[in-house]
């Protein structure tokens, strides 16, 4: 059987969970089976990286988000194959990631003659990813109107299947796949360290969704049984001059140190006692969780969708609701954060569970696997039909 050939699309400046789950999963679709080549609209930090890891690219220029001259050369692309190899065309799957690469696509999809499967991926919930509510509406309604030429939709968790169904998207076309690690090596270390001065972070990008809000509260709290432990911010986003004039205004100093973005993962994950996840909501497992838990890290975790799939309350962390209010919810999540730095043993424990996890569920063998696994299905229905 003919290995198919993947054409993964997506906005070249999208960074975070989104081009981590990406760019390792088409490292492992070759292996996997699977011939692929990556396209981004415009260029940035994603396109950058995929060029760094040697990956097979095209950058498609943009003058700016809305730059709808691009069709034209994405037509090109999807007719034609990539520049360095043209002629060679007829991509089995078109796989987009994001509205920025879903729109253009599904439009330039709807050209004449051109018909490869489609799939897309949706890493978060749509009505969360906007400031404005309005826009949301709006993305979410193009979306709704234009999957009618979709043929998958790969969900990132179960959780977030489960809310696209409930929002009347067609179940029989909605698939769950996790984000899985290049590498599920790491042992149970982090957490059977003891140090001077307990230490409770977190990665993560500093949106509204990600309620670091809630993190310094716990924060607050814990410093009233732990007085020297330190809470450790690590990422950027456009919350974060806030965040930190809120920390400065309502915590003693020390209390909460922000590092800024952390290229170095594995570092920054060394320095932590406890790794705790506040979010409203994650439409996949986040993968800085999973890469905690990898590094044999206990996390301790809001119910937030996909995350909750990964951690498994009372044996590799715990997972508090939350469905009470903020207070009691601040209270329980500094309860369980509190428990695991006061117990060394405890910490160990269940950081290598979380270890042994990953490296059994969570590997991008098994994600790579699954969604090739998505794309012969589609292929076969494609074939059955036509």
């Amino acid at each position: 059987m003919r290995r198919p050939r993947a054409l993964h699309l997506i906005g070249g400046g999208d960074t975070g969970g989104a081009m981590s789950h990406l760019l390792p999963l088409l490292r492992a679709l070759g292996p996997a089976g699977c011939d692929v080549h990556l396209a981004c609209l415009g260029g940035g930090g994603l396109a950058d990286e995929a060029e760094r890891r040697g990956l097979a690219l095209t950058v498609l220029p943009m003058k700016g988000a809305h730059d709808f001259r691009v069709l034209g050369s994405l037509r090109r692309l999807l007719a034609d194959g990539p520049a360095e190899r043209p002629g060679t065309g007829a991509w089995d799957i078109v796989h987009t990631h994001g509205m920025r690469a879903n729109l253009p696509v599904r439009l330039a999809l709807g050209h004449k003659g051109l018909a490869p499967c489609l799939v897309t991926t949706v890493h978060s919930d749509i009505r969360l990813d906007y400031d404005s509510s309005s826009l949301a509406r709006l993305y979410e309604a193009l979306d709704r109107g234009t999957l009618g030429r979709v043929d998958c939709v790969i969900c990132m968790s179960s959780s977030l299947r489960g809310l696209l169904i409930d929002r009347g998207y067609p179940p029989g076309r909605l698939v769950a796949i996790h984000s899985g690690l290049e590498t599920a090596t790491g042992g149970a270390t982090a957490a059977a360290v003891t140090r001077s001065r307990p230490r409770v972070g977190s990665l993560v990008r500093l949106v509204a969704v990600k309620d670091v809000d809630l993190m310094l509260e716990v924060a607050g709290l814990l410093r009233r049984t732990h007085p020297d432990v330190e809470m450790i911010v690590m990422g950027d986003g456009p919350e974060s001059e806030r965040l930190q004039r809120v920390a400065g205004e309502t915590l003693p100093t020390g209390t909460v140190r922000f590092t800024g973005r952390m290229d170095d993962v594995r570092s920054a994950l060394s320095e932590l006692d406890v790794y705790l996840v506040t979010s409203l909501y994650e439409g996949g497992v986040s993968m800085s969780v999973l890469e905690a838990m990898e590094s044999g890290l206990p996390v301790v975790t809001t119910a937030a969708g996909g995350v909750e799939e990964a951690v498994v309350d009372g044996e590799t962390g715990y997972v508090v609701s939350r469905g009470q209010d903020r207070g009691a919810l601040a209270a329980a999540l500094a309860e369980r954060t509190a428990a695991l730095l006061d117990d060394p043993a405890l910490r160990a424990r269940m950081g290598a569970a979380g270890a042994r996890r990953v490296r059994s569920e969570f590997t991008i063998e098994r994600t790579a696997a699954q969604t090739l696994r998505a794309y012969e299905r589609c292929l076969a229905v494609r074939a059955a039909r036509f």
